[in-house]
C-alpha cells in the first residue's frame, strides 16, 4: 500500500509542480513538524490527491487510483466507514467505465469484501464476494479481430 501512496504523492506533485507557489496561507494548513504524527498529513494529501483527480473529470484514471489508496489508507487505520465510502466510489466508477461484470470489477469487490470482513460486517462481505466469484466465473468474451 505504501508503494501506492508513493506514487499517488508523485503523480500529485508532478501534476502541479508547474502551477503556482503556495500562498502562505495553504502552507499554515499543512502540519508542524515538530512532534506531530505524519499520518494527517497523509490523510491531507490523499484528501487532495482526490480533489485534484475530480478535476480531471469522471473517467480519468488518476480519480479511480486516489480513491481506492484513499481506502486502502483508511482500512489499514481501521476506519471502515470512512474506507466503505471511498470503495464504493471506486466501485461505481469502474463499473460505469468497464460495466458491472469486468474483472477489474471482482478485484475491487474481493478487497472491499476483506474490509468488511475486518470491520465485523460479514453477511455484506459474503454477498460482495459472491458477486466477484459470479464475474470471475463467467467465460471471458474474445476480442474480434480486425
Amino acid at each position: 500500500m505504501m508503494w501506492t501512496i508513493m506514487l499517488l504523492i508523485g503523480l500529485l506533485s508532478a501534476c502541479t509542480s508547474h502551477s503556482r507557489t503556495p500562498s502562505p496561507s495553504s502552507r499554515s494548513s499543512l502540519p508542524a513538524t515538530t512532534g506531530e504524527s505524519p499520518t494527517p498529513a497523509l490523510e491531507n494529501q490523499l484528501l487532495a490527491t482526490v480533489k485534484h483527480a475530480e478535476g480531471l473529470g469522471p473517467g480519468n484514471p488518476l480519480l479511480l487510483t486516489s480513491l481506492y489508496s484513499l481506502a486502502t489508507y483508511y482500512e489499514d487505520r481501521k476506519e471502515y466507514d470512512k474506507s466503505a465510502a471511498q470503495y464504493e466510489r471506486a466501485l461505481k466508477l469502474k463499473e460505469t467505465a468497464n460495466g458491472p461484470n469486468h474483472p477489474d470489477v471482482a478485484a475491487i469487490l474481493q478487497r472491499y469484501a476483506r474490509m468488511l470482513q475486518a470491520a465485523n460486517r460479514p453477511s455484506e462481505a459474503a454477498n460482495l464476494r459472491l458477486r466477484s466469484e459470479a464475474i470471475l466465473s463467467r467465460p471471458s468474451t474474445p476480442i474480434p479481430s480486425q
